[in-house]
């Protein structure tokens, strides 16, 4: 049969590609490589699927804001918002809740009837879905100027108008991401920024952080030191795990620490368990405070303030005698101790594995790029969207929207009869 468009890839950027070229009147091909589409979907927010976030656009390009990126979006999230997204869904059936964090998830909390509702999408809409087909490559036409079709590794070929990749990135590989996608922008001409983990854990040789595993410390102030130089900061819980930190702000701040390993420089992540004081101004609070306490020690004191596994490594970390007593502490333990609640050192050596990453880092470059249609500047019927893009947002519900906002803009672009 005729292809009008062919979308390389099932994820949430493909099916609303999909869907929308469809819904234009195309005639759509959407290719899957493994035997079901939406797998990375059904675990994202632990299977409730955290589809967006309330935030308006400047809080969205924001959340992509390195070096400037998000402002790509801008085009993208015009056409489709937010608003529009949750729209879309209760529109066929499913409600959205607002929690007050801004997470937008479907009522439910089941990212199965997110897929189902995108599986109607295309379907009613006519799209033909191929599953378990490998694309190998893209064939292009002699003057390499435009695609001709896809070229799958039985050596079948597939013939189209235009082509949208939307293959996603090397996160969670099991789900069908295996960069494919990357391979394929290379082979048409396009720089493929360097690839990383992103909104991942990190890891440290501390000696101390296998006896943590577990430990929750909640509303602390995390800052990414890189050679001894504030990077970026966040305010939330951070998660102690056997091979170094977790939880939602730590994988905020993992793409800068990834980028500043890959770059062989010195990672540390400080916690300020008094987010409101320095150390000058916390020090003056324990000079009065402590002399309230009396004969109770210090020991005493950092097990009412910590989980008893961390209280124990606090108090060697601050080098003050076993035994000592609060009103006896001299100005200058006083001092260290200042410096380690508002400053507590853990060294990150890596980050987790590009496998245990919730995205990828990088991709194909945004200068070669059409923000106003997502079509390559390189090749003239070629367009991409998702996370094959270099681009990487926020925990939040960030991510899922810039797939859904890019593949809905690179369908209606592809699909559209007056291109």
């Amino acid at each position: 049969m005729e292809n009008d468009v062919i979308v390389i890839g099932g994820g949430p950027a493909g099916l609303m590609a999909a869907g929308r070229a469809a819904e234009l009147g195309a005639k759509v091909l959407l290719v899957e490589k493994t035997y079901r589409v939406g797998s990375k979907l059904l675990i994202t927010g632990g299977g409730r699927c955290n589809i967006t976030n309330s935030a308006g656009i400047k809080g969205f390009i924001e959340a992509f804001g390195l070096e400037g990126k998000g402002r790509f979006l801008y085009r993208a999230l015009s056409v489709f918002s937010n608003k529009d997204l949750v729209s879309f869904f209760a529109e066929r059936g499913l409600n959205m809740r607002t929690d007050p964090d801004g997470k937008i998830f479907p009522v439910n909390d089941s990212a199965e009837s997110v897929l189902e509702v995108l599986r109607d999408y295309i379907k009613k809409n006519g799209v033909r879905l191929t599953h378990n087909c490998d694309v190998k490559e893209i064939i292009l036409s002699k003057d390499k100027k435009t695609a001709a079709g896809i070229r799958l590794a039985d050596g079948e070929e597939l013939a189209a108008s235009s082509i949208i990749i939307a293959t996603g990135g090397l996160s969670y590989p099991k789900t069908g991401s295996n960069g494919n996608g990357y391979t394929f922008a290379k082979q048409c001409g396009h720089k493929v920024a360097s690839l990383r983990p992103a909104l991942v854990p990190l890891e440290s040789d501390d000696p101390f952080i296998k006896g943590l595993q577990g430990v929750t410390l909640k509303d602390v102030h995390l800052t990414l030191v890189i050679d001894k130089q504030k990077a970026c900061s966040q305010y939330g819980d951070i998660l102690f795990t056997h091979f170094g930190v977790s939880g939602p702000k730590v994988l905020i701040l993992s793409g800068e620490a990834a980028d500043a390993l890959a770059e062989d420089r010195n990672v540390e992540l400080s916690i300020n368990f008094r987010a409101q004081y320095n150390a000058q101004e916390l020090d003056k609070i324990l000079q009065t405070h402590w002399v309230s306490y009396g004969n109770k020690t210090f020991r005493s004191y950092v097990r009412d303030a910590f989980p008893e596994s961390f209280a124990k490594v606090f108090e060697e970390a601050c080098g003050v005698k076993e035994g000592a007593k609060c009103c006896m502490i001299s100005r200058q333990e006083r001092g260290r101790i200042s410096e380690k609640f508002t400053d507590f050192r853990v060294h990150i050596t890596k980050t987790r594995p590009i496998e245990e990453a919730t995205i990828t880092r990088g991709g194909v470059n945004l200068n070669e790029l059409d923000p106003q249609t997502m079509r390559s500047r390189i090749i003239d019927n070629l367009y991409f969207c998702g996370e094959v893009i270099d681009l990487d947002g926020i925990t939040g519900g960030y991510n899922l929207q810039e797939a859904f906002s890019t593949g809905y803009l690179a369908g209606e672009s592809a699909g559209r009869k007056d291109k």
